[in-house]
């Protein structure tokens, strides 16, 4: 496992990161993920860039400003590039009034990398409680990750272009599975984007931009009032009915937590379309993870105006589609989990 952990670190720094020489690279990580962030730090350093890691331990906490202090602050904005851990391992186990101040700081965090245009790598580590909690054992997920961003990354980037060529200028995108799915919806006038799982866009136009890895994936914002029909997820004990747009219904055996969630102002919209194109992700129950797996799509509700689209909500949800038929202007881009391109 160290080996396979310390070969992800070395793709993730010369192959996503692109960090090179006499670059300032600032490696954020939290309690549970050190030891990989050590990795990163030590991969920084053979290629003659200068890490810095900043480790976060909620557990410590009792109490903490909203903002980073003008020195944090400089260096954040000094930073050629960020690589940024999963820095949560027991937030929840903090009182209210200081979880929320967290919350806050590491806001502002993401907000100066924003101003500032650090090209950020927003890599999934998560936790190992968060990952029982949804049924995964750590170590299998660790064995996933390194087998996730250890993959041909150029490879990635060629298939996402051909699949943006089949999205740009399309109409409308029909999606079926054997489970029931049928959704219907427009993507006319949206232009698709690609995440290739490197900082290279970033880093050429020096523009506001972050990367998640492990990564992989086109994506395109829907008309927000065009879907029409039901997405049907066994696998989430899920079953969304859509009308003009929206989410009119959920049913399943986990409704009851998603319907909360539905309450945001502009949650039951809508959001995404998305495609994976990681040939070593396999879909182990984490959405983050699975989305990104070749073979499957995905669909979002919520936020989409980093995605081009028109809807603004204080959340974002991905449902992951396994194994789906995909018609683009009534011509397959995908059978059963196979592309057709």
């Amino acid at each position: 496992m160290n080996g396979e952990l310390r070969s992800a670190a070395r793709r993730i720094i010369q192959d996503s990161a692109l960090v090179g020489k006499n670059e300032t690279v600032l490696i954020i990580h939290g309690a549970h993920n050190g030891d990989f962030a050590s990795l990163l730090a030590e991969e920084a350093m053979r290629t003659g860039a200068f890490p810095l890691v900043w480790g976060f331990d909620d557990s410590l906490v009792s109490d903490f400003p909203e903002r980073p202090p003008d020195g944090l602050g400089a260096i954040i904005k000094r930073a050629d590039v960020v690589v940024w851990l999963s820095q949560y391992t027991a937030v929840d186990n903090l009182p209210g009034k200081v979880r929320r101040r967290v919350f806050s700081f590491w806001d502002a965090v993401y907000s100066l990398l924003q101003e500032e245009k650090v090209p950020t790598l927003l890599v999934n580590l998560p936790s190992p409680a968060w990952l029982e909690e949804d049924g995964i054992d750590p170590d299998e997920y660790l064995r996933e990750f390194a087998s996730a961003v250890s993959v041909d990354y150029a490879w990635m980037r060629r298939l996402g272009v051909k699949l943006m060529e089949r999205l740009s200028g399309a109409k409308e995108v029909l999606l079926t599975d054997g489970n029931g799915t049928r959704l219907r919806f427009s993507v006319e006038g949206r232009e698709p984007g690609l995440e290739d799982g490197t900082l290279r866009d970033c880093q050429l136009e020096r523009r506001e931009c972050e990367v998640e890895i492990p990564a992989g994936e086109v994506y395109v914002a829907p008309l927000e009032s065009s879907a029409f029909g039901r997405l049907v997820l066994p696998h989430d004990g899920l079953e969304l009915e859509f009308r003009a747009g929206r989410v009119v219904s959920v049913s399943g055996e986990r409704a009851g937590g998603l319907r909360d969630r539905l309450e945001t102002p502009g949650g039951d919209v809508i959001a995404e379309f998305g495609i994976g194109l990681n040939p070593g992700v396999r879909p182990l129950g984490l959405r983050i993870f699975d989305e990104k797996a070749l073979g499957t799509v995905h669909v979002a509700i919520g936020h989409n105006l980093h995605l081009g689209g028109a809807n603004e909500s204080g959340i974002h949800i991905d449902f992951v589609v396994l194994n789906p038929t995909v018609l683009v202007d009534g011509e397959p881009l995908m059978e059963e989990g196979t592309l057709r391109m």
